[in-house]
């Protein structure tokens, strides 16, 4: 846990070097998305229960840093609702379970432009389950996401629709044994202002 603290603190102050002597663009938005969803262990259970995955839903905001033409940090804040059905273990019946996961996240990614028209994008996240479920357990912890996206730009507005992958938990705070981590993967729509 020491060097992992280590290595974000480091990823962090690199990034308030390069941002306070690079000329900037500032890019301001808002983002909304749609995906799929799925619980999973890294550790695998014979008999136990499982989770069938629905549909999450994201809305946020965006604050984006252009380094230069090719590179952009991008931070902010985002809502999300994953919705879930969780699937008991077979003992003596199966009893089935509806409920939602609802997570805060604050990015910490990077943009880097292939050409004019894509960019690929990554970077960890710090995500907060405001809400607990007892048949989940916490989605509190560091993850991580990465995309590949197309933006068209007119005048100082883009639109952006980003195909992504995101990993909750990858670290999470208060580890379990057997911890499930949610993982969503789906498409988000994103609409920004460049100043």
């Amino acid at each position: 846990m020491k060097k992992t603290t280590v290595a974000v603190l480091a990823f962090v102050l690199s990034i308030c070097y390069v941002v306070s002597y690079a000329q900037s663009k500032i890019e301001v938005g808002v983002r909304f998305g749609l995906a799929g969803n799925t619980l999973h262990r890294f550790q695998r259970l014979d008999g136990g229960g499982s989770s069938e995955g629905r549909l999450s839903l994201l809305a946020g905001v965006r604050l984006g840093y252009g380094l230069n033409e090719r590179l952009m940090l991008v931070s902010g804040l985002d809502y999300a609702r994953h919705n879930l059905t969780i699937v008991g273990a077979p003992m003596p019946e199966q009893v089935r379970m509806d409920g939602r996961i609802t997570t805060l996240s604050l990015p910490f990614g990077v943009e880097w432009s292939i050409g004019q028209w894509f960019f690929i994008h990554g970077g960890p996240s710090i995500d907060i389950q405001p809400e607990k479920w007892e048949q989940v357990d916490s989605q509190d912890g560091i993850g991580f996401s990465a995309g590949i996206g197309g933006r068209y730009a007119l005048s100082n507005w883009s639109f952006s629709l980003i195909p992504s992958v995101k990993q909750y938990a990858l670290i999470p705070f208060g580890k379990e044994r057997y911890h499930q981590r949610l993982m969503t993967a789906g498409a988000v729509l994103a609409i920004g202002y460049r100043f």
